[in-house]
């Protein structure tokens, strides 16, 4: 389903590793940095423009809130989506709620606890989301320094925390992806970034196809299978974790670099039906069944292409097993018009178009080659 991404979604991306009373980390920066560049700047996988991207780098917990007050106070319409991504400490609240740690976030230095007024709690984000039914769409890359005590961690249990709030509080219209890491700072890296954000910038550079035809965008659902994979080749301290809401209708988060358009080039066996049908200028009707004997093999199943968009070069005739040209179909054979030499599918639409730079070509322009049955045509592509 297309969704309406200039007017939809905005994504928030947010690096904290220059900690005040925390252990600092290395690749934050790069990681926002490396997301901003897939989802806006970089030309293969970019769909966003830069005016919805905002950065908060090295924020403090009232400079989040803030951020996130505008936002819903701007809302004029029900349904848009934000996507939120974190990459910095994260910190069990209580039993039941997860921190993201800001610049000033402190722990109480006796019970190892933080104090939850200096973070920005996952409960705020969603509590003021729902108030104008914003979909979240959150992604954490919470790293764990080793030097906080045994809460500034992402473990297994927060995150299942964290899925229950978010279904409670979102119903079924969400989608939470996180690292679950508790890898150590030495994974992180001021070029590389962390491993679970780094995973996600190699994926979606290399791309994605688990079928012959690969998808034109991916989403997170897409990202998830190859992500684990990657994460769990690297370590096997982390695995992340994705979770969906049954109502969340997909929505893209990238174009996928592997993807090409299905894509149809005006071949020789083209060029055979057209001259067949219009039979040395007296037009006449083919029966599909005929088509590969007076066409060469190939034809009866090519003939449908023609009569796309923009080609159509070709109709039914009188039933629906018989083939005629069109009057553009005419005016071709005879060498009056051009057509683009290739024709590609819009992946959303379904529509048919020129290829981009595709040139204009006459039927003169398609060789002939001789088969035992006759003269057929090859394209000279």
């Amino acid at each position: 389903m297309k969704i309406n991404l200039s007017g939809r979604v905005t994504i928030v991306a947010i690096g904290v590793e220059d900690y005040k009373f925390m252990p600092l980390l290395k690749g934050p920066k790069t990681d926002v940095e490396n997301f901003y560049n897939l989802l806006v700047t970089m030309p293969e996988t970019a769909l966003y423009q830069e005016k919805q991207f905002k950065k908060l780098l090295n924020p403090t917990s009232s400079e989040i809130r803030e951020f996130v007050s505008n936002y819903t106070f701007e809302r004029g319409a029900l349904g848009d989506i934000l996507i939120f991504y974190f990459s910095g400490h994260g910190t069990a609240v209580g039993h039941k709620d997860f921190g993201f740690c800001t610049i000033d976030t402190r722990f109480h230095p006796n019970i190892q606890a933080v104090l939850p007024l200096t973070v920005f709690k996952f409960s705020e984000l969603l509590e003021s989301l729902a108030i104008v039914d914003v979909t979240p769409v959150v992604i954490i890359d919470a790293c764990y320094s080793g030097k906080a005590g045994d809460a500034l961690v992402s473990s297994p249990t927060i995150m299942n925390s964290m899925h229950e709030k978010i279904t409670t509080i979102s119903a079924s219209n969400y989608a939470l992806l996180c690292s679950c890491s508790d890898l150590q700072t030495s994974l992180n890296s001021p070029k590389k970034g962390g491993l679970f954000s780094r995973g996600i910038f190699e994926i979606a550079q290399r791309g994605i196809s688990y079928q012959k035809q690969a998808s034109e965008l991916l989403g997170l659902q897409q990202i998830y299978r190859p992500l684990a994979t990657f994460i769990e080749s690297e370590s096997d301290d982390s695995m992340p974790r994705l979770y969906v809401g049954d109502t969340l209708l997909e929505f893209p988060l990238i174009k996928n670099t592997k993807y090409s358009p299905k894509r149809y080039v005006f071949t020789g066996y083209f060029k055979s039906i057209i001259e067949a049908m219009w039979n040395n200028g007296s037009p006449r009707e083919l029966w599909i069944r005929d088509m590969d004997e007076l066409c060469g093999k190939g034809a009866y199943g090519n003939h449908n292409k023609l009569k796309l968009e923009p080609w159509q070069l070709v109709e039914n005739g009188m039933g629906s097993t018989k083939r005629k040209l069109t009057e553009k179909g005419n005016l071709f054979a005879q060498g009056k018009i051009k057509i683009p030499r290739s024709i590609e599918q819009d992946s959303t639409s379904g529509r048919w178009a020129p290829s981009p730079k595709t040139k204009e070509i006459a039927i003169t322009d398609v060789k002939n080659i001789k088969s035992k049955t006759g003269t057929i045509s090859e394209s000279d592509v």
